[in-house]
């Protein structure tokens, strides 16, 4: 059976140049841990480079001078077989001599895919300590108790997301002087209305936009629907995890109301609820909690979701309008958990959380905008005592004050390139 795995490396002793690919900066920040005895996690959406990434490593780890046959990379997207017993055919097919005698790096792919995997790779971390374990998954692997319990203090876990702009330029070859911004604004505009269709996805950069629409739908959104979720969970209507995708592509930051939307998909709340929070576990879905300084205050509160991705939005929904698919691009890269509604409906769409501070942030692209549009904003920065504000216009630059109050008005273009947004 492994003989069958794609190893180049065993006979050729080098990782072909097409599996390697371009480094981004997470292969720098991962590369920093191989030292450590730690397991590595790496965590993030299906399509988004962490298989790539693993096998960046493992070309780093030969040029460094490591064997060969001391590596070995294993998929768990269609097969079934336990870790142990991988490692158990590694060690008498390929290695031919005992594990623990030299220092060995296993990879382990969408281990998600495997009953009791916890269990699996503790009973490795713990038998074999010359063996660097690299496990990856499509999904929220870590956050689970059973992970935490078992693995405590055993990993460290590094999130591989989709391309940010500046990594989008790159890809695409196109110099931005990141000092004068201002002299680039037309090339800037154009380009991030494109980002946004790819979602920061390397694969989608070439495609034109039906390829796009493919890619996302078939690659990603209906494989994990229909594959990947109803693999590692029982659940008995996959097509509905799918509908509710088509359902928040076409209304982004939609309150989620389980008891009516239960009852026009014909299913029980709680199946309703459990579908959502797997789409959650997939990380194909945000979802946000209304802002409270007592957080199960906020968890009893309305909630808003969104899709992860600009992309699978263009997607499911290709007339989607650029202020809405902004709003998203605001939510899913600031990865907040937070808006505002109060009692007497003001709203602001994202409450950030950095460093201590509150800072809420309303998103307005329009050509004109009025003091009273931030009336929202002045009333939670006076309420939770914030420094500041901010909204995200299409063109207007300045700053309102009220009270000693203040809300910088950013154009979004402008937010983007100077990582106004950054987590």
């Amino acid at each position: 059976m492994l003989m069958e795995i794609f190893h180049p490396w065993w006979k050729s002793g080098a990782v072909p140049a097409n599996l390697v690919g371009k480094r981004r900066q997470v292969f720098y920040e991962t590369e920093k841990k191989l030292p450590l005895r730690q397991i590595i996690i790496i965590q993030g959406l299906r399509r988004v480079g962490k298989t790539t990434l693993m096998y960046q490593i493992i070309d780093s780890l030969i040029k460094k001078g490591t064997d060969p046959l001391n590596i070995l990379y294993f998929s768990f997207d269609d097969r079934t077989k336990s870790p142990i017993e991988i490692l158990k055919e590694y060690e008498t097919e390929i290695l031919k001599k005992d594990l623990r005698s030299e220092k060995i790096y296993i990879f382990f792919d969408e281990i998600q895919k495997v009953p009791d995997w916890e269990n699996a790779i503790k009973i490795i971390y713990d038998s074999y300590p010359n063996v660097k374990l690299f496990i990856s998954g499509s999904m929220q692997i870590v956050v689970s108790k059973k992970t935490r319990e078992s693995l405590a203090g055993r990993f460290f876990d590094i999130h591989v997301e989709p391309l940010d702009f500046w990594e989008f330029l790159e890809f695409r070859n196109i110099s931005i002087d990141r000092e004068r911004v201002e002299l680039y604004e037309n090339e800037i505009k154009v380009n991030f209305e494109e980002f946004l269709k790819t979602g920061g996805f390397i694969e989608a950069i070439n495609m034109n936009d039906m390829e796009k629409i493919q890619y996302f739908k078939e690659s990603i959104l209906k494989r994990v629907a229909f594959i990947d979720i109803p693999g590692v969970f029982r659940i008995d209507y996959p097509e509905i995890l799918y509908t509710l995708l088509e359902i928040f592509s076409t209304y982004p930051g939609m309150y989620i109301d389980y008891k009516n939307l239960a009852s026009d998909l014909k299913i029980d709340q709680r199946t309703l609820s459990e579908y959502v929070n797997l789409l959650e576990k997939a990380l194909l879905v945000q979802k946000l909690y209304n802002f409270s300084n007592n957080r199960l205050t906020s968890e009893r509160k309305l909630k808003r979701i969104y899709l992860s991705n600009t992309g699978f939005v263009y997607a499911l929904n290709p007339e989607v309008e650029f202020p809405v698919v902004f709003e998203q691009y605001v939510v899913n890269t600031t990865k907040t958990q937070f808006f505002w509604r109060s009692p007497q409906k003001n709203e602001v769409d994202v409450i950030l959380l950095w460093n201590n501070d509150v800072i809420p942030i309303e998103v307005k692209i329009r050509e004109r905008i009025r003091e009273k549009d931030a009336s929202s904003l002045f009333k939670f920065i006076k309420k939770y005592n914030a420094q500041n504000g901010m909204m995200i216009t299409l063109n207007t630059e300045k700053t309102l004050e009220k009270n000693g109050l203040r809300v910088n008005l950013v154009p979004y273009w402008k937010a983007v390139v100077k990582n106004t947004l950054a987590p």
